[in-house]
């Protein structure tokens, strides 16, 4: 079977891990996060570890995937492995003493109990822990993975555009939640991102407020945060919408004032800029306007295999945008007992700005009724 694009760029990265380890005088770096995992294999299973040497690379599962790796993977060797993984390891490739302690590089996500153990099972190598080696060479996307998570996108935002054509009030938040996971899967997602926020009149002041039993009302506004994936690439998108024309006025100058800011951070965003300046130019703008005390949260986030990825959108990062990456840019304001508007978008980093992935209006025509969508 000729190799997608996906699997020949696993190839280089697996190339790319071998030059870090012949520059940090590592013999060898094993890789447990599943995520990684697939990064560097483009293996889509469950249960799967990489073991990459300077010049080698092999990818150990068990026999449940003998068959899915052999045809998913095309940059390391497929080992199958029976009883525990650390014993395979020291017999299959440390048995014979090399006369000196080897270094041998691992996540720094590591459970502390693994870590231990790997130690005391192979006692001629030093494991050393690393700090997002992976990680950050995964947060500049290649051409395939932009492909995948604008599809996961396209998939989000039309999943979206068949749920305002429905009647939302008294549908309780969980089923908007079901009913947009639902379309996300029928258009070709594999599973949400995330769990689905979905937050309705005083409850969109939960930044994090996760589907509940209340029923959407009349005259509140409907904070939907939402994704997929799709073929293994996340989506991430929020909106906030209205049930009536008559939200109260202060409501609609947060909905714009958060607008704004998202703009403000966009115009900011460019490779070679740090992250925490894309961030101030949002933040400052809603302090400006006297909300800054309820913008408690990052800008936002890379995204790709992971919902949450490198680099970090945040007052605090040090992270500098490079071309290649994919983030969200996600302003909110949240007042307790009144509610709150979060706009969301995913984004690549270009050397001249952003290019918005997700497709869904934010030109605040988001009145949902029976009688129709009007604008704010």
């Amino acid at each position: 079977m000729k190799p997608d694009d996906l699997q020949k760029d696993s190839v280089s990265r697996v190339r790319k891990l071998q030059s870090y380890l012949k520059r940090n005088s590592l013999d060898a770096f094993f890789v447990a996060d599943i995520s990684n995992v697939r990064y560097l294999t483009t293996f889509s299973g469950t249960s799967g570890f990489c073991l990459v040497f300077p010049d080698s690379s092999f990818f150990l599962t068990d026999f449940r995937y003998r068959s899915q790796a052999g045809a998913e993977v095309l940059s390391s060797e497929v080992t199958v492995y029976s009883g525990n993984v650390w014993d395979f390891v020291a017999n299959r490739f440390f048995k014979q003493s090399s006369g000196r302690k080897l270094f041998i590089g691992v996540e720094d996500s590591i459970p502390v109990g693994t870590f231990d153990e790997a130690s005391t099972k192979i006692k001629q190598c030093l494991f050393v822990k690393t700090s997002s080696v992976i990680e950050q060479m995964a947060a500049v996307k290649s051409r395939a993975e932009v492909e995948r998570i604008r599809k996961a996108c396209w998939i989000s935002g039309t999943a979206l555009e068949v749920l305002t054509k429905e009647e939302w009030v008294g549908m309780s938040e969980k089923d908007l939640a079901a009913s947009i996971e639902f379309n996300q899967k029928t258009m070709g997602a594999s599973k949400e991102s995330f769990d689905t926020i979905v937050a309705s009149g005083w409850r969109g002041a939960l930044p994090h407020g996760v589907a509940s039993d209340k029923p959407v009302g009349l005259n509140e506004l409907v904070t939907l945060d939402f994704g997929c994936f799709y073929e293994g690439y996340a989506s991430d998108i929020t909106r906030t919408f209205q049930t009536s024309d008559k939200i109260g006025p202060e409501l609609k100058k947060i909905y714009q004032i958060v607008y704004d800011a998202q703009r403000k951070g966009l115009d900011a965003a460019r490779a070679g800029v740090k992250t925490n300046k894309v961030d101030k130019a949002s933040r400052d703008y809603i302090t400006k306007k006297g909300y800054g005390k309820y913008f408690g949260h990052g800008l936002g986030h890379g995204v790709g295999l992971r919902i949450h990825e490198l680099p970090r959108v945040s007052a605090t990062s040090e992270d500098v945008l490079e071309e290649g990456n994919v983030i969200t840019i996600e302003p909110g304001i949240y007042v307790p007992k009144l509610g709150g508007v979060r706009i969301e978008d995913d984004f690549l980093v270009t050397s001249v700005g952003v290019q918005q992935l997700s497709h869904f209006s934010k030109d605040r025509d988001y009145f949902t009724s029976a009688h129709g969508r009007r604008q704010m």
